[in-house]
């Protein structure tokens, strides 16, 4: 009941796809999780709302069998333990420097013995599972996502992934820019090279390579270059791309017969 279905995926050798939220209503989320997505990514971030906001939005994802990422905004012991007690079966932290990072994060995110999670996981309550069932299999269930977002931390990548508890670290293709100062050249030839190098550097590291990008054809890419952790949909932007482009294709119909 509680096998995380993307952590399967990912031991399997699969590939994961995802598609962010970018609202905190549950309208938007539902509407996420009949994408049919492998995890959808709720970002408090860069968005103007917290912990707070998102509520129980986990629970519908939860219900569906996928899996619910948060993006909280830092790294935070507080936040971390918010997030999963919502209903976060995954988290997601920016701007991971080095291990001794990855380090705190995994400590935050798992329950004694493995960290120090404090035991109150409220989602529980809204789809009746005992604590006695959940808590055993938390820290199983539990997938935590590190993203490597500088030029520094690329040189640490073999170091932050031989850190016990961190599954997938995820390239931040925009940050990468900004910090080799190409600020959005995601194409920019440094940019592009240590995104090519990072797959295997992950993949032989023994944890699994992740990237955000947008659209099918980038994330065709990515895929073919052997990342596996892929976030490339946004349920509104891509949902008002679809209609203007039925748009465009009705418009140019003639009226009638």
């Amino acid at each position: 009941m509680f096998e995380n279905p993307v952590k399967q995926k990912l031991a399997a050798g699969g590939a994961a796809f995802g598609a962010v939220v970018l609202v905190p209503h549950p309208l938007v989320m539902q509407y996420a999780v009949n994408s049919g997505a492998d995890f959808i990514w709720i970002e408090t971030e860069h968005t103007p709302f917290g912990t707070e906001s998102v509520d129980y939005l986990p629970v519908i994802a939860r219900r569906k069998g996928l899996t619910p990422l948060i993006r909280i905004c830092n790294l935070d012991a507080g936040l971390i333990k918010k997030a999963l007690d919502v209903g976060a079966s995954a988290i997601m932290i920016p701007q991971v420097e080095n291990a001794e990072q990855a380090r705190r994060i995994v400590e935050y995110a798992k329950y004694p013995p493995q960290g120090s999670r404090g035991v109150s996981p409220m989602w529980t309550f809204y789809m009746d599972v005992p604590w006695k069932d959940y808590l055993p299999v938390a820290n199983d269930e539990t997938l935590i996502v590190v993203q490597i977002e500088s030029a520094a931390a690329m040189e640490q990548v073999e170091e932050i992934a031989a850190v016990d508890g961190v599954d997938v670290l995820l390239a931040g293709p925009m940050d990468l820019s900004a910090s080799l100062g190409v600020v959005t050249q995601i194409a920019h030839p440094e940019v592009d090279r240590l995104l090519v190098d990072f797959p295997k550097r992950v993949t032989n590291a023994g944890k699994v390579p992740g990237i955000a990008v947008a659209g099918y054809e980038a994330a065709a890419k990515a895929l073919s270059r052997g990342y596996r952790f892929i976030n490339f949909g946004n349920v509104l932007n891509d949902g008002t791309k679809g209609i203007a482009a039925d748009l465009e294709r009705l418009r140019a119909l003639p009226i009638g017969s």
